[in-house]
């Protein structure tokens, strides 16, 4: 009597076989190919391998002429192979161009699952989505991010002919509230999710469905303050309020429009220059003057101050720069050429 996790795995395998067409297909093919060897075997008397080769070059119309029958039975037996190879062959082959067709079409239409682990997720609409493709590109190419390739969910086809990509990004088309949609863009296997929906309240419920599929990082864009205490219990590991943050800009370009300027560079890193972090550990311990003189003369990078718990900038210059702090610094960005 066979164990019983043996009689499970050929249950499970029997189900497949009898939901999935082109494998039924295929194991008939292999199976008249097998029943066909046996017979040329017997009739002609040659070697197993031989008759399997003569069974599926002829139930593939091929006929090579290497291999022939000398006998009336295996003449018969050449016959019945040719006919059945013709109809099974010919149903193999229009279920895997029409599988190869559904898949292409699939993909096309972004309704297709990705197979990419510790990617980047993106789920969203509008320019925030572009525009936060373009800044994880930049910091793939300088570095400051691992290589690993970048997804974007979005809702419909009009929001996808809206919003421009780049080639090298993968895009997939659904509902972010379903989990359809998020099994497919394989969340579970992502290593960080952005959420820039536009609506709050869809931004919660799709945090915690992220948080309850994968263990990845989730960045929530939110248009209200309200929603950001929502969102933290929800999971988000960091939410950012964008209407405060376009509010502010919009009245400080009325009174201090330079400094709107220096803010929108300073944040791209397609701009003039960009501000980063980098490691610190080389100068923990020593006063901030010296990190600051030895970064611009050994980097070309200015050290506006560093991270510890919380920014602190400008310190004083005797201050020595705490244990597990990260430097702040600002540098030329790589695409203007500037500085490093």
């Amino acid at each position: 009597m066979l164990p019983v996790p043996v009689v499970r795995r050929l249950l499970r395998v029997k189900v497949k076989v009898s939901r999935n067409r082109l494998m039924q297909i295929a194991v008939s093919v292999f199976g008249l190919a097998l029943v066909f060897a046996v017979a040329f075997s017997y009739f002609e008397n040659v070697d197993f391998f031989t008759a399997f080769y003569w069974a599926v070059i002829t139930m593939a119309t091929i006929g090579y002429g290497d291999v022939t029958p000398k006998t009336e039975a295996g003449r018969v037996v050449a016959m019945v192979t040719a006919v059945a190879g013709i109809s099974t062959f010919t149903a193999l082959v229009s279920l895997l161009a029409e599988n190869f067709i559904s898949s292409s079409l699939r993909r096309m239409m972004g309704m297709h699952r990705v197979r990419y682990s510790n990617h980047y997720l993106v789920i969203g609409r509008g320019s925030s989505v572009s525009t936060c493709v373009n800044e994880l590109l930049g910091a793939i190419e300088r570095g400051e991010l691992k290589l690993a390739p970048i997804v974007v969910v979005f809702p419909d086809e009009e929001e996808r002919k809206r919003v421009e990509l780049p080639e090298e990004v993968e895009v997939l088309i659904g509902d972010p509230t379903s989990r359809e949609t998020l099994e497919r863009a394989r969340v579970d296997r992502a290593s960080h999710v952005i959420l820039a929906l536009e609506d709050d309240s869809k931004a919660v419920f799709v945090t915690l469905m992220v948080k309850r599929m994968s263990k990845a990082r989730v960045f929530v864009e939110v248009l209200s303050e309200d929603s950001v205490e929502l969102l933290r219990g929800a999971g988000a590991d960091r939410v950012v309020v964008s209407r405060s943050l376009a509010g502010r800009l919009l009245a400080s370009s009325i009174f201090e429009p330079e400094v709107v300027d220096v803010i929108e560079d300073i944040t791209s890193s397609v701009g003039g220059y960009d501000v980063a972090v980098m490691e610190g550990n080389a100068f923990w311990g020593r006063p901030y003057m010296e990190a600051l003189r030895e970064l611009k003369e050994r980097e070309d990078v200015f050290l506006l101050g560093y991270y510890h718990n919380m920014p602190v900038l400008n310190p004083p210059l005797e201050e020595p720069i705490p244990p597990g702090a990260k430097l702040i610094v600002l540098r030329g960005s790589v695409s203007t050429g500037k500085l490093r």
